[in-house]
């Protein structure tokens, strides 16, 4: 293993944990106050809707050389009454604490701890055609079915994926890839979807 690898496994595993001791927290304190859908709902979005599009917000309350009580300003001036009261004050910690360069470890591990606390699993379709609305729900209801929990499901397209689809949930990929016509692709994928999870999953357990 090459010495720029083992640096990068390094850095990657203590990413990981500061965003598993700082997400056990935030859930913690949001338990406590009673308001844990509320706060993790607000996090989603700051996410979504303000750091992945004002990425230079991140970077200055990343940003060491800025001042703790600037960063603190910064967050009063933009959410103040706006966001849920402790998540603001779990931002003000990562920035007077310097980590708030690792929000989005921080943020998979929230959102992964709060899935499993509530019995939800996170699925992500890849097929080669987009799916239409109808499909995607009666696939959302298949995994239900199948894996006897509340699913989340997002979609993407990939042309590659050549007459078949992917399944991802959590870190297994279940290939349903089959030959055919892209055509049939809408018909065809419930059906897979389901005859190949149920494939995977009966291989594991023997």
């Amino acid at each position: 293993m090459s010495e720029s690898t083992k640096n990068e496994t390094v850095f990657d595993d203590e990413a990981m944990h500061v965003g598993q001791v700082y997400a056990k927290a935030l859930l913690g304190a949001a338990e406590s106050s009673s308001s844990i859908n509320e706060t993790v709902d607000q996090f989603q979005s700051l996410m979504a809707d303000v750091l992945d599009k004002q990425p230079a917000l991140e970077t200055a309350l990343a940003n060491p050389k800025l001042a703790a009580d600037d960063k603190i300003k910064l967050l009063d001036k933009i959410f103040g009454s706006k966001m849920d009261k402790t998540l603001l004050t779990f931002l003000k910690v990562l920035a007077t604490r310097g980590r708030f360069g690792a929000i989005r470890s921080i943020y998979q591990s929230v959102v992964r701890l709060r899935d499993e606390a509530v019995g939800r699993l996170r699925i992500v379709v890849t097929t080669a055609e987009a799916l239409d609305s109808a499909a995607v729900d009666s696939l959302k209801a298949k995994l239900r079915e199948i894996f006897k929990t509340e699913v989340v499901v997002s979609t993407k397209v990939d042309a590659s994926v050549l007459g078949g689809l992917l399944i991802r949930v959590g870190d297994v990929v279940f290939d349903g890839s089959v030959d055919g016509q892209l055509k049939q692709l809408r018909k065809a994928t419930i059906a897979k979807a389901e005859q190949v999870i149920r494939d995977k999953l009966s291989s594991l357990a023997s």
